[in-house]
């Protein structure tokens, strides 16, 4: 597709009406195809598409025919989870190099919503916010939405007039799906090599390429111990400068994370740790850049975590006062540059953390690289991780419906003594068509590895796996649209050899109705052996000794069509010494697109020789969202084993894009006995984010 050059001086307003005279004479993209649930046929609705653009802004302008009764709108909030409306899907490669891309969506309701796309589209960073405009509207024919990007928010090859690109639409009415290029179940939408061409882009212009972003906060505190209230008042800057469109150099002065949204609660059963994604803005920009190794490992082991920046072992905050950023991406090179300097804690002083990463693209769509790091936020010191990943990868691998990727890595730690000095290594290999999805690693993980600014759930072992998955797919007829079933096999061992337990999890069916319902079925059998006890529970010790389990999992997720949705799960069967019942029910209530009410209620009942246990865990949310730019969400957790009631309630205004006013509250109680809860910190925060560009 080739996009309409506007002469200067045309005047554009992005308020969701497409009636531009310019755009009668854009070229329309050609015709939508449906991906599901019959793959191949034409959509039932049309799809209009027209893309523009000015020396300073691309312009995508969206008609989708409907009937205006079965048009889903019920969210309207920034950065919303899309599984409830209509939503038009979009993507830039903006290099051309089937890497890296843009992707933004827009709702009939208004929601808007962006990520970062990295590694071929295997890894999706919507954290990520950028500055652009977009407006929808029902309308007695369907709906219609209007998209304004500016090339200052994108980072992209200023030689090349053509980007990658592809589109695609969800129609909840049926369970729609459909989309512009390669419409196959064989593609993910994000597999950045299936998509198509927007060609023409000639003369953009990024202006000086700065943003600068200070902000202002006001805090009142109210600690639990004294119950004294403290007020105080601060500020800092972000500072973005683009020397080029290809390369971005990001600083930043004492950074502030207030508005970030807390995280969810877990209940933990194992004696490795559970991860927890990065959620602030500093460390999600380009983040894709530093990503390293297989996918099958982001929540196992990774060299660099950004979330071990500004927190201390406890997980308290610890400020950093300034920090660095610099990613660039020429002439077949990426590079990722991070560096931060964080205040005092505990007794290590003041610390410098930082990492570099630089991949080199090999061919069309494979890769070599490396990462370093160096600095250790819990001990101090010069610890360092190095290593080297080698990517394979092949979208149309032994014909058109088939892909494959190759995955290769090494990584070595040291640190201030040689309990910190360790490697580890592994393979993963994949292969995945419309029907089959393969996929086989192995991983040795020494004892002393430590990436001090990394994250690594076991040491120690080495980890064989396999898996396989079959969807076979029924279109719309009848009363199932879709069954998938899948095997697996995880064994690991000591690095003496000796077995330490394998995991057997059988996925007997999955299976989606017509009517979007779904039915999971599964069993896991499994063998652990275990050389120390671990506290499972407060005061149940499970004992050392070797254990055969059998667990069976239920679940049940109603559809998305309706304004309130049920999921239902159960997991029961023997753990340890003895039994395990958990269940969790939650229900979401939309009765409008300015509200969404959501409850959810998980229980775990353990019976073991050595002692039983009950955790018990809920959580309830109420979204309020007034307009596309104003939203209150309020987000409650408690759980019995810590006792703790938590809500944080957060306002978000969107001045205008880049220009944000936040009113965050943390508020916290402990219950002391059954009837009585005693209050705990209290925070309450005001502040104010302003985007200035030149």
């Amino acid at each position: 597709m080739q996009a309409l050059r506007l002469e200067p001086g045309t005047q554009v307003e992005i308020d969701g009406h497409v009636d531009e005279p310019f755009w009668e004479r854009a070229e329309r993209l050609g015709a939508l195809t449906q991906v599901a649930p019959v793959e191949g046929a034409d959509p039932i609705h049309p799809t209009d598409v027209r893309i523009a653009y000015d020396a300073k802004f691309l312009y995508v302008a969206i008609r989708c025919a409907d009937d205006p009764s079965e048009v889903r709108a019920r969210q309207m909030d920034r950065d919303a989870f899309v599984r409830y409306d209509d939503v038009m899907e979009i993507w830039f490669d903006t290099f051309d190099t089937q890497r890296f891309a843009y992707w933004f969506q827009i709702t009939p309701g208004g929601s808007r919503g962006d990520a970062l796309l990295s590694e071929g589209g295997g890894r999706f960073n919507k954290e990520w916010d950028g500055i652009w405009y977009g407006r929808s509207r029902v309308t007695a024919d369907g709906w219609e939405a209007e998209v304004a990007l500016p090339f200052q928010t994108l980072a992209f090859d200023a030689d090349r007039s053509t980007w990658g690109f592809n589109i695609a639409r969800r129609r909840v009415a049926n369970g729609e799906r459909s989309r512009w290029a390669s419409p196959s179940t064989a593609f993910s939408f994000f597999t950045l090599a299936e998509g198509g061409a927007l060609t023409g882009l000639t003369g953009l212009e990024q202006g000086q390429g700065i943003d600068v972003k200070p902000y202002v906060r006001l805090d009142a505190s109210r600690a639990a111990f004294d119950g004294d209230t403290d007020l105080i008042g601060d500020g800092g800057l972000d500072l973005s400068w683009r020397p080029t469109p290809d390369v971005n150099v990001r600083f930043t002065a004492n950074t502030d994370f207030a508005e970030t949204e807390v995280d969810a609660r877990q209940i933990n059963l194992e004696r490795f740790p559970l991860f927890f994604p990065e959620k602030r803005d500093f460390f999600l920009e380009d983040a894709g850049l530093f990503g390293f190794g297989a996918p099958g490992n982001r929540s196992s082991l990774i060299p660099f975590f950004s979330r071990t920046i500004g927190r201390d072992a406890d997980g308290r905050a610890v400020p950093v006062l300034a920090g660095v950023k610099a990613t660039g991406r020429a002439g077949g090179w990426n590079v990722g540059l991070l560096d931060t300097y964080l205040d005092e804690h505990a007794m290590l002083g003041r610390e410098n953390l930082g990492v570099l990463r630089v991949t080199r693209n090999v061919g069309a769509q494979s890769s070599i690289g490396g990462i370093v790091t160096t600095g250790d936020p819990v001990l101090g010191g010069a610890a360092r991780t190095a290593g080297v990943d080698v990517r394979l990868a092949d979208s149309r691998f032994l014909n058109d419906s088939h892909s494959a990727s190759l995955v290769a890595w090494y990584l070595t730690t040291e640190g201030r003594t040689s309990a910190q000095e360790g490697d580890a290594f592994g393979i993963e290999a994949s292969a995945s068509s419309s029907v089959w999805n393969h996929t086989v690693s192995w991983q040795r993980i020494e004892e002393d590895f430590d990436p001090a600014l990394g994250f690594v759930r076991r040491t120690g072992v080495s980890t064989a796996f396999a898996e396989t998955q079959a969807t076979l797919r029924f279109g719309d007829q009848g009363l199932i649209r879709t069954v998938e079933s899948g095997l697996s096999f995880r064994a690991n061992h000591d690095l003496a050899g000796n077995e330490d337990g394998w995991q057997l999890p059988l996925d007997v069916f999955e299976i989606e109705f017509q009517s979007g319902d779904s039915l999971l079925y599964d069993i896991t059998r499994e063998h652990e052996r275990l050389d120390a006890g671990f506290e499972v529970s407060p005061g149940v010790m499970v004992s050392p000794g070797k254990y055969e389990q059998v667990r069976h999992g239920l679940r049940f997720e109603s559809n998305d069509r309706r304004l309130s949705k049920t999921t239902l799960s159960m997991e029961w069967g023997d753990f340890y010494s003895g039994k395990l019942l958990q269940w969790t029910a939650e229900g979401i209530w939309i009765p409008s697109k300015h509200v969404l009410v959501s409850l959810a209620y998980t229980d775990v009942e353990g019976d073991l020789a050595e002692g039983s246990f009950r955790t018990q865990l809920v959580s309830a949310n109420l979204d309020l969202n007034l307009t596309p730019d104003v939203s209150w969400k309020n987000f409650a957790q408690y759980d019995t084993d810590s006792r703790d009631l938590s809500l944080q309630s957060r306002l978000r205004w969107i001045l205008e894009p880049g220009q944000d006013l936040f009113l965050v509250g943390l508020f916290g109680w402990t219950r002391e006995d059954r009837d009585t809860f005693v209050v705990a910190d209290q925070e309450l925060i005001l502040k104010l984010t302003y985007t200035l560009r030149f």
